[in-house]
């Protein structure tokens, strides 16, 4: 499935305003992410030591781990487990996590728009399988649960229609507007020469750039600026790349030409995705997640285990001390001799002090502070989502098991749902409706408001709780049916099925349209009348048979009747 034309966005190297413009807004955007990265830089240490740029250079290549400080990998572990759990929980390529339905309830029981709707879903579904995006998922969610805040772009592709690119901590900078809802964003990374004439044109390029490729300097890096941010100078009635909703553009920085931009682009939809897992204040851009809540944890954990493993060396291989009648150096490799001259007692080596260290009281802090760590991350919600994916336990089981885990991350996964899982669904849906790639939607959804609801493993553990309550409700109203029977007649069947079927996340073909259950159920009630006219009929019936059995022999009631018609 392939769009129509290549629209990631049109551009152009001229624009009304001057680049200082650009580098100041840049500026401040990095300025306000610079407070966050002495912070970041210790998260990036000891949690997930692999992650996070805070230096000029490439992000993350060729970092080592410094396991001088990371002794124990639990922690990392963990953050790993939970975001595996959360691809699979929320976001899983291996089964449907959205559904496509309409804010009119009225309009949603037409069979033609939810066909339509089933439709469209399911050529997003293809869209989505054939891109990256499961992987940045994967990426985006070990950001947040380390760093608290997530970053990826999504643009348009010419062979997978989409395709994204994720950033770590450092890397980016953002800002919001006055709702809080993150709308700009900026970076500033590494080009080479030959990759700044291949990205932009040598036309587009600086003087400098250009001559550094005349001279076959096609290695000479460049730091290159982009910034994406609304665009207040649009012209709301032209359609052009200058007056879409968003601008984005690129250029070299320190260049000292006011004019001179390597790339203008315009994009209809805001094309940066980045969840945060909690915001304290509207006004506050980045996000706090479960690694600054497990740092002190961790870092009790290493210094734990540093302690642990200094105790044992000392059981093992103590600090030795020799007296003056050593001759020689002392060998202290197994089965080694040394010399002495002295025969007094003791004489020769000795260990400096004796320790007596509780091992188990070691391994007791350590296992205390990794459970920490673990209901840090809800590591065990994820651990029984595995039991799950075996198939040893349905979703409502795990959900009445950990339904206090799971209310505990209710207000996380909303957010996560707002700020991600929405914008990707509305960027994929508008990429697709830009290039024809969904169906004509029937004249039953003219005007009508298109919503998503969630249906991934989290989100049915989360209904299962609503649909709990529900089922307790009536089998309270069997049990008092059996004292008043007429106690039935207040629930309203029909919208129990109803809110049980969307609540448990079932498709919506399997629920018929009142108009159609109106037509079995008067079907069946017109077989019901002919059953019991029928049945009522039949007596009658019986005794014409018994009287024409009779025959006219006798004094019948038949003979009668003929002599009388004669």
């Amino acid at each position: 499935m392939k769009p129509r034309m290549y629209k990631e966005g049109q551009h152009s190297t001229h624009v009304s305003s001057k680049k200082d413009e650009f580098d100041k807004r840049f500026e401040s955007m990095k300025s306000e992410a610079e407070q966050y990265s002495a912070s970041w830089g210790s998260l990036s240490t000891y949690l997930n030591p692999t992650r996070g740029q805070f230096d000029d250079t490439t992000p993350t290549r060729g970092k080592m781990i410094d396991h001088k400080i990371i002794l124990d990998s639990h922690a990392t572990n963990s953050i790993r487990k939970t975001a595996s759990g959360l691809n699979s929980g929320i976001t899983s390529k291996s089964r449907p996590w959205f559904r496509l339905i309409l804010a009119d309830e009225e309009q949603m029981q037409f069979s033609t728009a939810r066909a339509w709707l089933d439709e469209a879903q399911k050529r997003m579904y293809t869209v989505l399988e054939g891109s990256n995006i499961y992987g940045t998922f994967q990426n985006t969610y070990e950001e947040v649960l380390t760093f608290g805040t997530g970053c990826f772009i999504l643009l348009e592709d010419e062979d997978t229609v989409i395709r994204t690119r994720n950033f770590t901590a450092g890397e980016y900078y953002l800002s919001v507007d006055q709702k809080g809802v993150v709308n700009s964003f900026g970076r500033e990374f590494p080009m080479t020469v030959s990759q700044i004439i291949d990205s932009f044109g040598y036309e587009n390029c600086t003087p400098e750039i250009q001559a550094q490729w005349d001279n076959n300097k096609v290695d000479q890096v460049f730091r290159v600026r982009h910034l994406i941010e609304p665009n207040k100078q649009r012209n709301a009635m032209m359609d052009d790349f200058k007056n879409m909703p968003y601008r984005s553009a690129y250029w070299v920085a320190g260049d000292k030409n006011a004019d001179n931009f390597l790339d203008v682009r315009g994009y209809k939809r805001f094309p940066v995705v980045a969840p945060r897992w909690s915001v304290p204040t509207t006004d506050i851009v980045y996000g706090y997640g479960p690694g600054w809540d497990a740092l002190g944890d961790v870092k009790e954990l290493q210094k734990t285990k540093y302690d642990k493993l200094l105790a044992q060396e000392k059981l093992h291989n103590p600090p030795m001390q020799s007296d003056a009648h050593v001759e020689g150096h002392a060998n202290l490799l197994p089965g080694g001799v040394t010399k002495t001259t002295a025969n007094v007692p003791n004489a020769g080596l000795r260990p400096a002090y004796q320790i007596n260290p509780s091992m188990e009281s070691f391994i007791e802090i350590i296992n205390s502070t990794k459970q920490a760590i673990d209901k840090h991350f809800f590591t065990d919600l994820f651990t029984m989502l595995a039991v799950l994916d075996r198939g040893e336990m349905t979703a409502r089981e795990v959900a009445s098991r950990e339904q206090e885990r799971i209310m505990l991350m209710g207000p996380i996964l909303n957010q996560l749902d707002e700020e991600m899982l929405s914008k990707v669904i509305e960027l994929v849906f508008g990429i697709m409706l830009d290039n024809g790639l969904l169906p004509p939607p029937p004249e039953e959804m003219q005007g009508a408001e298109i919503k998503v609801q969630y249906i991934s493993v989290l989100a049915q553990m989360q209904r299962s709780i609503g649909s709990q309550t529900i089922e307790k409700v009536l089998a309270f109203v069997g049990g008092i049916a059996q004292l008043a029977p007429e106690a039935i007649d207040i629930v309203n069947w029909d919208e129990t099925v109803r809110q049980v079927s969307e609540m448990e996340g079932a498709p919506s073909k399997i629920i018929n349209d009142p108009v159609i259950v109106d037509q079995i159920r008067e079907a069946r009630a017109k077989q019901q009348q002919q059953q019991m006219a029928l049945e009522s009929a039949e007596p009658v019936t019986k005794s014409v048979k018994n009287l024409a059995d009779a025959g006219m022999e006798g004094d019948s009631v038949l003979k009668r009747a003929s002599q009388a018609m004669q």
